[in-house]
């Protein structure tokens, strides 16, 4: 018992001395940052914001002058800018102060992480909406417009080419490794899709409810990367929802 009990005790302490990363925060502009989270918000006034239930309808909440609020998923279109404060969507306005955390800060948060083009409105001969790329030939630059990221790659004999994005432009998400091979049975009609953001390089191929694919062995952004099913050269890999995939063994 003795002896159990020094082990206990010597446990205890090394697990002082030495706490997991798990443990430590991240802190910037005085205020602890969390994982996905993309920057905090205030307002000049009093305001009333709104999220839309799944029957349609809306229920709204008023947020407090000068209150601290974190900000998540950002949506960009038709010149609009959506910032995501919980359950509740945010539009931009002269009323809205947002304060964005560096994309550096943002991707320590992960261990093999994804970079997506999140903002529709970018077009670029080097970037579109729905471009991911990883971890590999990423740099961060600050500027005194905030931190950029760049991605480099190379272009064969004619050297590399490289693209600069803000990062409210970027969603990170953490490329999940899955099993590979395991067949799925589609359980609703999808359009094929080449990029893990919804919406985004979709082609006119439809496949059908009940239509089969090989997982390629990772999911990023709430997709898994599949083999379209078709045989020979037609055969390509696709990004399929995984909320629309179910597992089917050998059969």
């Amino acid at each position: 018992m003795k002896k159990f009990f020094i082990m206990l005790l010597a446990a205890f302490v090394l697990a002082v001395v030495n706490p997991t990363i798990s443990d430590a925060k991240v802190m910037y502009d005085g205020a602890e940052v969390v994982k996905e989270q993309t920057g905090k918000m205030t307002f000049k006034k009093d305001i009333k914001v709104y999220k839309r239930n799944p029957n349609g309808t809306f229920d709204s909440l008023v947020v407090k002058r000068n209150n601290f609020f974190k900000t998540y998923d950002i949506e960009k279109y038709d010149g609009k800018t959506f910032y995501q404060m919980g359950q509740y969507r945010v539009q931009a306005t002269d009323l809205v102060v947002f304060k964005e955390v560096p994309i550096k800060i943002r991707a320590s948060f992960y261990n093999d992480p994804t970079y997506l083009v999140i903002n529709r409105d970018h077009v670029s001969d080097n970037g579109y909406y729905g471009q991911y790329f990883s971890k590999l030939g990423v740099s961060f630059l600050d500027t005194n417009n905030g931190q950029l990221i760049s991605y480099c790659q190379s272009d064969g004999d004619e050297g590399q080419w490289c693209a600069e994005y803000r990062g409210t432009d970027i969603k990170i998400a953490e490329k999940i490794r899955r099993e590979e091979g395991v067949r799925y049975e589609l359980t609703k009609d999808i359009q094929e899709q080449l990029s893990p953001v919804e919406f985004a390089v979709r082609t006119g191929t439809v496949h059908l409810k009940g239509s089969t694919f090989l997982s390629l062995g990772y999911e990023i952004n709430g997709h898994l990367y599949v083999e379209n099913g078709l045989e020979g050269n037609n055969a390509r890999g696709i990004w399929v929802p995984v909320k629309f995939l179910k597992p089917i063994g050998d059969k």
